[in-house]
Order: C-alpha cells, then structure tokens, then sequence
C-alpha cells in the first residue's frame, strides 16, 4: 500500500519521486491488483507515465494498466453519453432538470476525467423521483421500488439511481443546485454540499457496513476540498451539530498526511482531543472483509468499540455500542413490525 500511496502522491499531488517501486513482474503485479481493489488502477497508469523512463515497468506489465485505464476510459465515455441522454430526456418530457452526485461530478475535478473510475449514475431527484419513474416506465423500463431512498434501473445499459433523499436517517439538508456540468439540464451540488455528502455517505459505509474507506474516495476529498473557490466556513456551518462534524476533519487531516494535498489549516483542534491521522486509519481504513458468521462479525465489531470506545466518544459524542446496535436494533424492530 504504501508504494501505491507514494505512485497516487507523485502523479495527482506533485509528491517526490517514489522510492521503493517494485523491482520485478510479481512485485508490480502485487500493485496492479491493489489499485484495482482501490478503484484508481487509471490513476496508477497516469503516475507511471510521469515516471524516468528507468523506473518504469517492464513494457508486459505497462500494458496491463494501458489495457485498464483504456477499459476505464471505455466504461465512462459510455456511462456518461447515457448520463447525457437521459438528462436531455427528462428535460423534454417532464421538464425536470438532474443533479448528479459522485461520478461525474466528482470526476470533473481530475486532471484526465475519465481516469476516475465510477460505478452507476446517482442522481437526486427528489420531489420528482415518482415522476422520473413513469416516464422509465413508459418507454418499457423496469424501475426497482425497494429502496425507500431511491428508484433504480437500467438506461442505455447502464445503471441509474435517482434519490428521493440522499442521506440515511430523514437528516437531509435543504440541498441547491450548483453548476452546471456542461451536459444541458444537468448540475451539481455545490461543492460545500457535495463534500457534506461525501463525508455521509464514506462514513456512513465504513460505520454501518465495515467497508473501508477507499484511496478513490480520499482522492475525491482531496480534489473537492482543494477545489478553486472551496468555502470552508460554509461547509463548517453545514456539518456542525451532525455526526460527521470531527469525522470530516478527521478524513482531511489523514488525507493532508498521506497524500500531501494541501487542503486547509485550522485542524489543531482535533490533537487537543488526543485525536490524530492514525486514528482515522486504524477506525475507518483498518477493516476486515465481511466475516459469513454473524456471531464472528458481533464479536470482531464490539472489540474494535471497546479498543477505541475513546476515540469513538470524541468523534460522535457517544459510545459506538449505543450508536450502532440501539439504531440498528430499532431499524430492525420496525421492519418485522
């Protein structure tokens, strides 16, 4: 992990030139599957082309993060002509207009867009979500209703997401509309509201479902928070009082340290409360895969709540015990009701 955090550092950040790359085909093939385990394998290939010619790969395994960077390339050019397409859709038939989350919006701010890897189109859609999944309806496209957030399907054979709401727990802000995206009838939020969402939504799935935070997802940070205009007082005010209030300062101040992008001052803060970079490693980086046994899975849980029950009571003002198991327990109670 480290020489591909050092390989991320040098390409996106201006970093030093990597010490330590892999000195033969197993040792680079070892960092090609993790940057594809990390999401940034596109990412990867860019560094390497900055790289002297005489640290570079063998041309065999060059090739491969060509051939992945080009599949990248491939996968987006083709998720955003149906992003496209479906905005100018909804703008001729019901009128309304589309904010994209993630994906594209996100990757607007790299320096080669496509070379950031995305999944499906999320979209919220609010109010007009109902509206939305007539008219996929109505051209003969199955909408799947069991998400109470959000309507999925598929659209020019690519998956679409449109929100009623983003957040988890009915604690949605009032959301805006931001800039347009270049794509007619298509915007973003405001960048203090997409990194509100974005501290959400990692949180949020490194908490509830033990996925740890991905160096795609820190990157994203990274470019959205260094971004030209970036209001942080605005976003401030925006998570005060919420439970990514010190974790998003938390993710900035590692992100600073392992990456070197130069975000923001004013986190001194988090050492008075004995808080540290390391701490967000080892709470939201350091996760094992999902155990099948659920009795394994309570266990590997409750001992992480009990090593680190200080640190989780700076972040969220209370016990993890209390915060993940009775909300849960609630949650399921409500749904066998």
């Amino acid at each position: 992990m480290k020489c591909l955090v050092s390989l991320l550092r040098y390409g996106l950040f201006g970093g030093e030139e990597p010490e330590g790359l892999p000195a033969d085909d197993g040792g680079w093939s070892v960092l090609f599957d993790l940057a594809r385990r990390q999401a940034v394998s596109a990412l990867v290939y860019d560094a390497i082309l900055k790289l002297p010619a005489g640290l570079r790969p063998p041309r065999k395994v060059l090739f491969r993060f060509l051939s992945m960077a080009q599949t990248v390339e491939a996968d987006n050019r083709r998720r955003e002509k149906a992003l496209a397409d479906f905005a100018a859709l909804c703008g001729e038939s019901v009128g309304v207009p589309l904010t994209v989350v993630k994906g594209s919006s996100l990757a607007r701010r790299y320096e080669e867009p496509l070379h950031r890897e995305c999944g499906d189109n999320d979209l919220l859609t609010g109010a007009d979500t109902e509206r939305i999944a007539a008219l996929v309806e109505s051209a003969g496209i199955d909408v799947d209703r069991k998400d109470p957030r959000h309507i999925t399907f598929a659209f020019k054979s690519v998956t679409f997401e449109c929100h009623t709401c983003l957040l988890y727990h009915n604690d949605d802000p009032l959301w805006h509309r931001g800039d347009n995206i270049l794509v007619p009838n298509l915007y973003a939020l405001p960048a203090e509201e997409e990194a509100f969402f974005l501290a959400k939504h990692c949180e949020h799935h490194a908490v509830f479902f033990h996925n740890p935070v991905r160096l795609r997802t820190l990157i994203d940070w990274c470019l959205l928070l260094g971004s030209e205009g970036f209001d942080y007082d605005a976003f401030d005010r925006l998570k005060r009082g919420t439970d990514v209030e010190v974790f998003a300062d938390l993710m900035t101040l590692y992100c600073q340290r392992l990456l070197g992008a130069p975000m923001r001052d004013g986190l001194g803060y988090l050492e008075s409360k004995q808080l540290g970079a390391n701490d967000f490693e080892r709470l939201y980086m350091q996760c094992p895969e999902r155990h099948p046994n659920a009795l394994v899975r309570v266990v590997r849980r409750s001992g992480k709540y009990l090593r680190f029950s200080r640190q989780y009571r700076v972040i969220y003002g209370q016990s993890m015990f209390r915060r993940f198991y009775l909300k849960n327990l609630g949650i399921a109670v409500r749904q066998h009701l």
